[in-house]
């Protein structure tokens, strides 16, 4: 019976795409400048790789000061994102997406972003990865 109920485990975790896995490179890229835009900060810092500790915990810094600071509020205020997924390669534990949108500021917005599997995830890689 014990058995059983693993291999049930087992199946239901990989038919969802286990915990925090599943997601594509495109739709991790898509939900991150979302929540960069949207004030969910703590989404960004999760999605977000940066191998060098210090560097990351400045990164973490400047995100919550910058989402508390009015210029963001301003810039932010009642913007709806709408990124979508133009190209997405992936190459093993790497990928690049491209996403298209409307910026917070009404511009027209092409990024390209690099992301790597971390311990089964894809993650925007924060030491290389964005371009506008």
């Amino acid at each position: 019976m014990k058995k059983i109920f693993y291999l049930f485990v087992l199946l239901l975790f990989a038919a969802c795409g286990g915990v925090g896995e599943g997601k594509s490179p495109g739709l991790v890229a898509v939900e991150l400048f979302s929540a960069i835009t949207s004030g969910d900060n703590e989404f960004v810092k999760d999605n977000i790789y940066i191998s060098d500790t210090i560097q990351r915990e400045v990164f973490n810094s400047a995100i919550d000061i910058a989402v508390k600071s009015e210029q963001y509020k301003r810039n932010t205020k009642d913007f709806t994102p709408s990124y979508e997924v133009a190209k997405e390669v992936v190459d093993g534990d790497n990928a690049e997406v491209i996403l298209t949108g409307i910026g917070p500021l009404g511009n027209r917005v092409r990024i390209t972003v690099k992301l790597l599997r971390i311990d089964g995830r894809w993650k925007v890689d924060g030491d290389h990865g964005v371009w506008h």
